[in-house]
């Protein structure tokens, strides 16, 4: 009976992101999940794209909100954390439940998450904290124009494919767990996706998806917001990378990493 009781409960999932407590992408993927899964929902406060795994400093930081979002027509409990997304993670595991989340998910992220953006990248920078802390974790990121992205002013967009993408996707872990040796799982979704989009395994790209651009004579006493544009060496990713599955195939990309990475010391001896 027990045995049974156990198969039948609902897996506990973090539900956090980079973007802040009113993000649209965050309340598309808790309507997502939430048939599935029992939610524990907690969020920065204000929007905290590209940080990373970093952490805020201050008096505010780590001042709780407890508010309901209408997700799927009911009221649920979230909380919004003065701090960064890995900060959220670690609040939620310490202090906002009583037992080991079995899952964190992270997203849908307002812009795609490829290549070496991963080591600035809010949304995966939850992943890492919360696979530091043994919670398997799952990225999702939305692919859109560069310059509606790092904004609390968020672009309308339409969730529908998305929403049924990520029940797809994490109904089957879900069933069957992550992948073998997988830690953390990064998933881009392309523009113009439709419910019949490929669904490709792929392997991170070891280049920047986009650079930064030389500013020119400038007053350094002035501040100034470095402009960024498209990588354009973009045609030499690998063909099984994220970066070709999301930019030049536009099929969803789901990349297996792990923040825990080691070296065997045999490696070092000479």
């Amino acid at each position: 009976m027990m045995d049974d009781l156990k198969k039948n409960a609902k897996k506990l999932v973090l539900l956090t992101n980079d973007d802040g407590i009113g993000s649209p992408g965050l309340k598309a993927l808790a309507e997502a999940l939430d048939p599935l899964c029992e939610l524990l929902i907690v969020a920065p406060r204000f929007q905290q794209t590209g940080m990373g795994r970093g952490a805020l400093s201050g008096d505010q930081v780590g001042i709780i909100q407890k508010l309901t979002l209408n997700i799927n027509g009911k009221e649920l409990k979230a909380y919004s954390v003065y701090g960064s997304p890995a900060q959220s993670v670690v609040h939620g595991i310490l202090e906002l439940t009583n037992k080991k989340p079995d899952y964190c998910i992270s997203g849908i992220n307002y812009g795609e998450n490829l290549g070496l953006a991963f080591t600035c990248s809010g949304t995966l920078g939850a992943t890492f904290e919360a696979d530091s802390w043994g919670i398997p974790a799952i990225a999702f990121s939305r692919s859109i124009p560069h310059q509606y992205q790092k904004s609390e002013d968020f672009m309308t967009l339409d969730w529908e494919i998305e929403k049924v993408m990520v029940q797809r996707l994490i109904s089957d872990i879900l069933e069957k767990g992550m992948p073998d040796q997988v830690k953390i799982l990064n998933v881009n979704f392309p523009t113009n996706m439709t419910s019949n989009t490929e669904v490709r395994m792929t392997k991170q790209a070891y280049m920047n998806y986009g650079n930064y651009i030389h500013p020119g004579q400038r007053d350094y006493s002035q501040g100034h917001q470095l402009e960024w544009r498209i990588n354009n060496r973009l045609h030499e990713a690998p063909k099984d990378s994220d970066i070709y599955a999301i930019h030049f195939d536009q099929v969803i990309s789901v990349t297996p990493m792990t923040s825990l990475m080691s070296v065997d010391a045999d490696t070092y001896h000479r």
